[in-house]
């Protein structure tokens, strides 16, 4: 049972975690394309492209590192729910109105994917940020290994 509340843990952790340091990184060269295939597109308005497109790659990197290192790893799978909650609903627009583009700029030029695959991988992230955010325990975490190091320190202040 332990192993594979061990295995689930440090699995799903590294399954999204490393999807959104490869996505987010993959992003940064190629963000001038991808406001062009946003705004042709029309997936979002045009007002919120540009912002989106800026932060996305660097929020993207924040969370996949955080998931990896096991820093925070609750949080940041709550705050990643609605963001692959909005990649499956764009890759479902994507498909269902037949943008004019045969893949998904998800992964930038390292990795190039239709939207049907995207689509998959969103979905399984999505499991994946829900079996980490209702995970009790956390291993080879470094917010297990914190917490336990401030607790260790304040026993032995006497606090």
């Amino acid at each position: 049972m332990k192993l594979k509340n061990i295995l689930l843990d440090i699995g799903s952790r590294l399954f999204v975690g490393v999807i959104f340091l490869i996505a987010g990184t993959a992003k940064l060269p190629t963000q001038p394309e991808w406001v062009e295939t946003w705004l042709v597109g029309q997936l979002l308005p045009s007002s919120f492209v540009i912002p989106y497109i800026s932060v996305l790659p660097w929020i993207e990197i924040v969370i996949g590192s955080c998931l990896v290192l096991g820093l925070f790893t609750r949080f940041f799978s709550l705050v990643s729910i609605p963001l692959i909650a909005s990649f499956i609903v764009g890759n479902i627009m994507a498909l269902s109105y037949e943008i004019p583009f045969e893949r998904c700029g998800c992964f930038g030029d390292i990795i190039k994917i239709n939207h049907q695959w995207s689509l998959v991988i969103d979905v399984l992230m999505l499991v994946g940020v829900v079996l980490i955010f209702f995970q009790r325990k956390r291993f080879v975490a470094l917010d297990s290994w914190l917490i336990r190091l401030f607790r260790g320190n304040r026993n032995r202040f006497g606090q």
